[in-house]
C-alpha cells in the first residue's frame, strides 16, 4: 500500500512537470520605433532673407512761417492743394518794409557817394586816414542796413522750399501773423520712406543690405526696389531700432503715407553659415535646441544650439551647438524622448510617385 502511493505521488509529479514543459512561452513585445523625418545640416543653404513690417511716411512734413510780421493779405492755397517749388504761398502787407527799403537805400547812396569822394582824397593824402575811416565805417553801416531792409522786404512773400501738398493751413486771410508764426504745412511726397523697427540682433544683418524690395497690399505694390536710407544711433522708447528705406513715388503708384508696408530685404551671405528647417527647433524653458540623429545606434540626442536669424521660407541660421554633415530631426521633435530610436523616413524619387515602382 505504500509503495502504490509512492507511485502515484511520482506519477503525478511528471504529469506537472510534462505539462509545464509544453506550456507556451510568453513572447516579448517588439520595441516601438517611430519613423521620423531627418535633415542633413550643410553649409551651402544660407538663410538671407528678413521680413520687416513697418509704415509708409512721407519724406519730409515742413512748417512753413515768415521770417518778418504783419497783417496777413494773400494766402493763395487751401489744403491739398499741390504747390512747385519757389511757387508764392501767402503774403503780408510790404507797405511799411517799402518804405523802410527805400528809406534805407537813400541813406545808403549818400554814404556811398561821400564814401567815393573821401576814397579820393586820401589816395591823394590830402586828408587823414583816420577821418577816412569814419566815413569808411558810416558807409560799411548804412550798406548794411539798407541790404536788411530789402531782405525784409523779400521776406514778405512766403515761397514753398520744394514741390509737394499743401498738408494744413493754420491761419486766414487779414490775420496779424508774426515772424515764425506757422502758416501751413507742405508735404514732399516726390521720395516716400519706409519705417521698420528692428531689434538689436537684426541690426548688423540690416547693415549688410543686398537688396531690399516693398510690398504695399493695399496699394497692390509687389517687390518694388527701396533702397536703404538710414539706421537710428540710438533706440526708441520701446527700445528698438528705427531702420528707414526710400523709394521714388511714382505717379502710377497708388501708395500713400500711413499705409502699412512690408520690406522684403536680402542679406548678403556670411561664410559659413548652417541652416536647417525652422521645424527642427524647438524651446525648453530658455533655451533652443535640436534632436540629433545618430545613425550607428539609431537614437536621438537633444543639443542645445544657438540661432542667428529667423529667416523666411521656413528656415534659420545656426550659429553654433551643431556641425555640418550631421542630421537632424525636422518634424515631430515635440513627441520624442532622449535616446529614443527612430527610423529615417526615406526621400521620396520624383521619377517614383507613391513608391509604386
Amino acid at each position: 500500500m505504500k509503495f502504490r502511493n509512492n507511485y502515484l505521488v511520482l506519477g503525478l509529479a511528471i504529469i506537472l512537470l510534462s505539462g509545464c514543459k509544453n506550456s507556451p512561452k510568453e513572447v516579448p513585445q517588439a520595441e516601438t520605433i517611430k519613423k521620423v523625418k531627418v535633415e542633413t545640416i550643410t553649409d551651402d543653404v544660407v538663410q538671407n532673407t528678413m521680413i520687416l513690417n513697418g509704415k509708409i511716411k512721407e519724406k519730409s512734413l515742413t512748417s512753413l512761417s515768415f521770417r518778418v510780421g504783419g497783417p496777413l493779405m494773400k494766402l493763395t492755397v487751401k489744403q491739398g492743394d499741390y504747390v512747385r517749388a519757389g511757387q508764392v504761398i501767402a503774403e503780408i502787407d510790404d507797405r511799411d518794409y517799402q518804405l523802410q527799403a527805400e528809406t534805407s537805400k537813400a541813406q545808403f547812396e549818400q554814404a556811398e557817394g561821400e564814401y567815393n569822394r573821401y576814397k579820393k582824397l586820401v589816395e591823394q593824402k590830402k586828408i587823414p586816414e583816420n577821418t577816412f575811416e569814419k566815413i569808411k565805417s558810416g558807409y560799411l553801416m548804412t550798406k548794411t542796413a539798407y541790404e536788411n531792409a530789402q531782405n525784409q522786404l523779400n521776406d514778405t512773400k512766403l515761397k514753398a522750399p520744394f514741390s509737394g501738398f499743401i498738408y494744413e493751413k493754420f491761419v486766414e486771410n487779414y490775420q496779424t501773423v508774426g515772424a515764425g508764426t506757422p502758416i501751413v504745412s507742405v508735404m514732399d511726397n516726390s521720395h516716400l520712406e519706409v519705417v521698420v523697427p528692428v531689434a538689436e540682433s537684426q541690426l548688423n544683418r540690416i547693415k549688410a543690405d543686398k537688396q531690399s524690395f516693398l510690398n504695399v497690399e493695399n496699394a497692390g505694390i509687389k517687390q518694388l526696389p527701396i533702397q536703404l536710407l538710414s539706421v537710428s544711433e540710438k533706440t526708441m522708447q520701446d527700445g528698438l531700432y528705427e531702420v528707414k528705406f526710400s523709394f521714388t513715388n511714382k505717379d502710377d503708384l497708388k501708395v500713400a503715407p500711413g499705409m502699412t508696408a512690408e520690406v522684403n530685404i536680402y542679406c548678403k551671405s556670411e561664410e559659413n553659415r548652417l541652416s536647417v528647417a525652422s521645424t527642427a527647433i524647438f524651446h525648453e524653458k530658455t533655451a533652443t535646441y535640436v534632436w540629433v540623429y545618430n545613425p550607428s545606434t539609431s537614437t536621438v540626442k537633444k543639443r542645445e544650439v544657438k540661432i542667428s536669424l529667423d529667416g523666411a521660407n521656413g528656415r534659420v541660421n545656426i550659429a553654433s551647438g551643431v556641425n555640418n554633415g550631421e542630421q537632424i530631426v525636422t518634424a515631430g521633435v515635440h513627441y520624442l524622448v532622449e535616446g529614443q530610436k527612430v527610423e529615417p523616413l526615406s526621400t521620396p524619387s520624383v521619377t517614383n510617385i507613391g513608391g509604386l515602382l
